[in-house]
């Protein structure tokens, strides 16, 4: 038997066990059973990166077309409306004669050169969805990232779902992103129907359940793995999604090289794929963190790694040698970026696994980057 590596490590893409999130599908698949007007059609999803948001919005669709619905995945680094209609453009069904009447620009061949007025995308987006609600099926849009949409596209796509609900037709809308960027945007006076939506943060997973799902995808896979090896993967996850699919992936890679002669995953196997787990976690997450970060925000960072845990704001201005408002001005850009979080009045954390010993050990480089020698401290 040929053996696959079951872990998938990339973005976006659904793992074979979807842990610490049946709340949200269940919630999701209510949603599209109850009808119109079912609270969990409209959802937002956020959380810190690599939090695994990206991959449940990509499981809602995958839930949404198995009811035979139609799926429109955009994301904020597009002109939302105008992505919109061109994926409904494209579909075999797409209502060209009705939409036409009124829109007579569109076609099953259309392109854009401008942007959609308002108008238009209001009429074809309605019109669509009222066609696939009298076949008894539905229209889900899902966006990703969306503390970087743009205010006024965002205010277009939910003054259109606010008006499709009312008028009772099969829509859902399902958006992500980075939970204070969220909340900023949903801070926008234009914006309040979105308030409405149905919140799923994404936290740590719990562990027992991280273990349960490493050995039973091992297992699936045609490998054993070893009690030990089990708790060692599992705590080097930190119930964090990603870093729970890099250490699967790494930790099975290490038991396959001898599945011929042993098919069983040993304490020295997970070792090995943890230490690979954490050199491509740190690439891929803690490192993108810190990337375009100012001189200052880093001296932040660093300042916090005094503390193993939270630490107070008091003493972090003072490590920096800075007024406590000018640490806090830095104190409240890392939490944008969710890097670090508000643990209490006063006190901040790191959101991330592992950022602080990744900033301790790998300080004397970091400095470098700004052009000071470690000795120099901060």
């Amino acid at each position: 038997m040929k053996l696959i590596n079951p872990f998938k490590p990339t973005a976006g893409m659904i793992p074979p066990v979807l842990i610490g999130r049946k709340t949200a599908l269940d919630d999701f698949v209510d949603g599209i059973d109850e009808g119109p007007g079912s609270p969990s059609r409209l959802m937002r999803i956020t959380g810190p990166r690599g939090s695994g948001k990206t991959v449940l919005l990509t499981e809602l669709g995958e839930i949404a077309r198995k009811r035979g619905w139609l799926v429109i995945d955009t994301t904020s680094d597009e002109n939302i409306q105008d992505s919109i209609v061109r994926q409904l453009v494209k579909q075999p069904s797409f209502p060209v004669t009705s939409v036409k009447a009124s829109v007579p620009f569109l076609s099953a061949e259309a392109t854009f050169n401008q942007p959609l007025a308002e108008d238009d995308f209001r009429e074809t987006l309605e019109r669509s969805v009222q066609d696939l609600t009298d076949k008894n099926k539905g229209l889900l849009i899902t966006l990703d990232e969306a503390q970087n949409v743009n205010r006024e596209q965002m205010r277009r796509i939910a003054s259109c779902v606010q008006l499709l609900i009312r008028k009772r037709q099969n829509i859902a809308f399902a958006f992500a992103g980075i939970t204070t960027g969220v909340l900023d945007l949903l801070n926008d006076d234009s914006l309040t129907f979105l308030r409405r939506a149905k919140s799923e943060e994404l936290r740590s997973i719990p562990l027992d359940e991280v273990s349960g799902a490493l050995r039973a995808t091992i297992e699936r896979s045609g490998l054993e793995i070893e009690d030990a090896a089990l708790d060692y993967a599992t705590k080097a996850t930190a119930g964090y999604a990603y870093l729970t699919q890099l250490v699967g992936y790494h930790v099975w890679r290490a038991g396959r090289q001898h599945a011929e002669s042993s098919p069983r995953i040993t304490l020295q196997d997970a070792e090995q794929g943890v230490r690979q787990a954490r050199q491509d976690f740190d690439n891929a997450v803690l490192e993108t963190a810190l990337a375009g970060l100012s001189k200052p925000a880093i001296d932040y960072l660093l300042a916090m790694t005094a503390a193993k845990g939270a630490s107070p704001t008091r003493e972090i201005a003072e490590r920096m040698g800075k007024p406590a408002a000018d640490a806090n001005t830095y104190r409240r850009i890392l939490i944008s970026r969710q890097i670090i979080e508000a643990t209490a009045p006063g006190y901040v954390a790191f959101s991330i696994p592992f950022m602080r010993d990744y900033l301790v050990n790998n300080r004397h480089a970091i400095l470098a980057r700004y052009g000071v020698d470690e000795s120099q401290g901060l």
